[in-house]
């Protein structure tokens, strides 16, 4: 699965599929270890592999999509969900830039990337039917977070960093972000691929129903 995220056991980092699918691990200690593959949208797989000594193993994985009808869920308030992951205690702490489920209701983008049209020191580098998210002078590249998963690899060859790559406009739920990743929530310290560049946070319709 193309841009998958494949890590060791529970980790958050790891590393990222191409656009072919294809990915590939180094240095991987011999004997059984447990693999977790994510992405956006789809069911995460995990497997088991006996690696043996100083070889190399090559394995297939079929994931399968996940339902994107949700499910009808009874929210007294439509913060909730947003307030057990901190993200209103974040956005009052004043760091960072912050994109509520009322605002999104209101200006209805059509894309997920329109959502980040005003954030100072951010531009959407749109090249054909690709995008990256990228600081103003356009030499850095943002790292991004979906639902507590790492979306692709910002500065590599596999460039994911767009929210139109993993999100529909529809699927947004409230967005964070963290230009130069000052006042990055330590939570997500370490799950960018670029330090000191900036963090764009998405929470998707998806978590309403966890």
């Amino acid at each position: 699965m193309q841009f998958a995220v494949v890590t060791l056991g529970d980790a958050n980092a790891g590393t990222t599929a191409d656009e072919n699918g294809k990915f590939h691990l180094t240095g991987l200690a011999a004997g059984k270890s447990m693999f977790r593959v994510r992405r956006v949208g789809f069911e995460p797989v995990y497997f088991q592999v006996d690696l043996p000594d100083a070889s190399n193993v090559e394995v297939r994985i079929r994931m399968h999509q996940t339902a994107r009808v949700i499910p009808t869920v009874q929210i007294d308030d439509v913060r909730e969900p947003l307030r057990r992951v901190g993200f209103y205690e974040r956005m009052a702490a004043g760091n960072g830039h912050f994109i509520t489920p009322e605002y999104l209701d209101k200006i209805r983008p059509s894309r997920a990337s329109d959502v980040l049209n005003n954030i100072p020191d951010l531009v959407v580098d749109r090249r054909g039917n690709r995008s990256r998210i990228m600081t103003s002078n356009y030499k850095c590249e943002y790292g991004l977070i979906v639902d507590n998963v790492i979306v692709g690899e910002p500065g590599s060859r596999v460039r994911t960093t767009s929210p139109d790559d993993v999100v529909s406009a529809s699927d947004l739920y409230a967005v964070e972000v963290y230009p130069r990743n000052r006042g990055l929530p330590a939570k997500f310290l370490g799950m960018s691929h670029e330090d000191g560049c900036g963090t764009v946070v998405i929470w998707t319709k998806g978590m309403i129903a966890r």
